[in-house]
């Protein structure tokens, strides 16, 4: 079965376009709350020194009791440059988005996402990241980091 991307509006929760430049549909964290998959919400609170009432996460641009990284700094710093997303300020890449993208192997490419996200729009970019983060063999939503799909169990090898 071929992955089809969202092609309805409706569909797409502009809330996961990350002010970073980050996709939150793909963070581990939300993908596991969105799914309400408590073996991961489980391993992740352990992972993370958490309690899983603690991971409770609908993105970043959700008010901060429902973000799991609530105000963050990268949040704050965005505010006070006056941006809607991080690759609007002239700092841009900061030492801050450095050692946010540095911490996960997922958030290696979130420049380039950011840039993305830049160049065609936030509707067209959250379409594309839907797609990109499904599984190509049954099409559930991936979260970043996976070796096999949650869904299907088939190799997510190349996301």
């Amino acid at each position: 079965m071929a992955v089809q991307p969202v092609l309805d509006d409706r569909e797409i929760d502009a809330s996961l376009a990350g002010i970073c430049g980050a996709y939150c549909g793909a963070c581990p964290v939300y993908r596991a709350w969105a799914d309400q998959d408590m073996p991961r919400l489980q391993a992740l609170a352990r992972l993370l020194n958490t309690t899983t009432d603690r991971l409770l996460c609908t993105g970043c641009r959700t008010a901060s009791p429902f973000c799991f990284g609530g105000d963050c700094g990268i949040k704050q710093c965005a505010r006070a440059h006056g941006v809607v997303f991080c690759a609007e300020c002239s700092d841009y890449p900061c030492d801050r988005i450095r050692t946010f993208q540095s911490a996960a192997p997922y958030r290696a490419e979130m420049c380039r996402d950011a840039r993305r996200l830049q160049e065609i729009g936030v509707s067209a970019w959250l379409r594309e990241e839907d797609a990109r983060w499904r599984c190509p063999g049954c099409g559930v939503r991936v979260p970043a980091g996976v070796d096999a799909c949650p869904g299907c169990g088939s190799s997510l090898a190349g996301l």
